[in-house]
């Protein structure tokens, strides 16, 4: 299934208008990130890059609804993510947004495949649905002979991968991965930045990738420069 139909490759599937978000009130307040302003279309790898501290996971993580801007706006496609109460955002995670973050994340006790399929519960997929869309991403992504093995018997860029089908369980029209590289070593993490690109423009999904590694960097179609939660837009 391809996310296209949202409104075409090319189409706008990210929007931030005038986003912020500031911690604390008065003169000991904290802006993390001001007024940014960015589109994602379909079938686009858009790369955040910039130094600790500048604000690229809040930006991702308002863009994720996983919080909400002081100011400003985040549409996922033609929703409008800060109107919604906790739990319509719980709901548009669970069903639009594929997260990949610096640890897999997986649940110790729970094989591969039953990590990746578990998250369909959260999106309503019936339990054989998710099964088999789990067996079938862990075969694209080349775990299908470790498709039994518990998280502990995965090596790093293994897990990450088993991380990479999670997130595209639901089929999802967005992408966004928080510096998904930082533990692994440079071939383990090229795997990695192939799957994200390949889950991207073959699925026509709006994907974002958090890095400070400019080789990972310089694989996205755009780079994106924050410092001092600014955005900073490249010229032409």
């Amino acid at each position: 299934m391809s996310y296209a139909s949202e409104g075409g490759a090319g189409a706008v599937i990210v929007r931030a208008e005038g986003c912020s978000r500031v911690y604390g009130d008065g003169p000991g307040s904290v802006t993390a990130v001001a007024d940014a302003d960015l589109t994602i279309r379909a079938g686009e790898l858009v790369a955040l890059v910039g130094p600790s501290g500048s604000g690229k996971s809040t930006l991702l993580s308002m863009l994720g609804a996983l919080l909400t801007p002081t100011a400003g706006q985040v549409w996922i496609g033609e929703v409008d993510v800060t109107s919604l109460d906790e739990r319509r955002r719980t709901q548009l995670r669970a069903r639009r947004i594929g997260f990949v973050f610096q640890t897999a994340g997986l649940v110790p006790f729970l094989t591969a495949e039953e990590n990746v399929a578990t998250v369909g519960a959260f999106a309503g997929l019936p339990r054989r649905v998710a099964r088999d869309r789990s067996r079938e991403l862990l075969d694209e992504l080349g775990l299908g002979e470790r498709a039994g093995h518990l998280p502990d018997a995965l090596s790093g860029g293994e897990r990450q991968r088993v991380a990479v089908a999670r997130a595209l369980l639901v089929d999802p029209p967005v992408l966004l991965a928080d510096e998904p590289t930082a533990h692994l070593d440079s071939d383990r993490g090229q795997q990695v930045v192939e799957l994200v690109s390949a889950a991207v423009h073959d699925g026509a999904r709006a994907g974002l990738i958090v890095t400070h590694d400019l080789n990972v960097a310089a694989q996205a179609d755009r780079i994106l420069r924050i410092a001092d939660g600014r955005l900073i837009v490249p010229t032409i």
